[in-house]
């Protein structure tokens, strides 16, 4: 494998990959598959990121950080507090909800929810669980833990909405199979502001 990657300049295609995994040893395969889990994971930790900071944003009653001032445009309010909220971490979005009206158990599951990203981002290989140092059975365990926190993430992130609607930041209006609509309770209000 090492010698094909060597000639392809580490650019493999799917084909090439394809090629690499039929030669590959059940342990190699293994170890793969537990670098695909990691990409994986990684992926439904930044979709969780990226729905919170959106309906955040939708949400005319959360304000961040400090008011720019009585003649700063809507539209640039709008645009600092998209700014803000994606600049911001993980925790100090909780925080920012804490301030919100999100009910405890709700904060205690997103506050349980940042460990588990931070174990992710900061403490996995701490124990040395490095893929080309897995044996098959430690990278099924690394492959199963890693799968167990991308559903996590992934229940999270369908979980915020309601978060949100529980606190009266949001509306959602259940269209049954069709899904669903996710609407800003301050829109139709006279003094809609995107105060920051």
């Amino acid at each position: 494998m090492l010698e094909i990657l060597k000639n392809a300049n580490a650019n493999v295609d799917r084909k090439m990959l394809r090629k690499l995994l039929v030669d590959e040893s059940d342990l190699n395969v293994m170890r793969i598959h537990y670098c695909y889990q990691i990409g994986s994971t990684f992926i439904a930790i930044s979709n969780l990121e990226s729905t919170i900071t959106s309906l955040m944003l939708m949400c005319d009653k959360i304000k961040v950080a400090t008011v720019l001032g009585d003649d700063t445009e809507t539209w640039r309010k709008l645009l600092e507090k998209q700014s803000n909220l994606q600049s911001s971490t993980l925790g100090s979005l909780i925080s920012i909800l804490a301030k919100h009206g999100i009910q405890t158990s709700n904060l205690e599951y997103l506050k349980w929810v940042k460990n588990k990203r931070d174990f992710f981002i900061h403490r996995l290989f701490h124990n040395g669980a490095w893929p080309g140092d897995l044996d098959e059975r430690g990278a099924d365990i690394m492959y199963r833990r890693l799968l167990y926190l991308e559903v996590i993430f992934g229940r999270a992130s369908n979980r915020i909405s309601k978060i949100l609607e529980d606190a009266g930041l949001l509306a959602i209006i259940d269209f049954g199979e069709s899904g669903s609509l996710l609407v800003n309770t301050e829109f139709f209000t006279e003094n809609t502001s995107c105060d920051l």
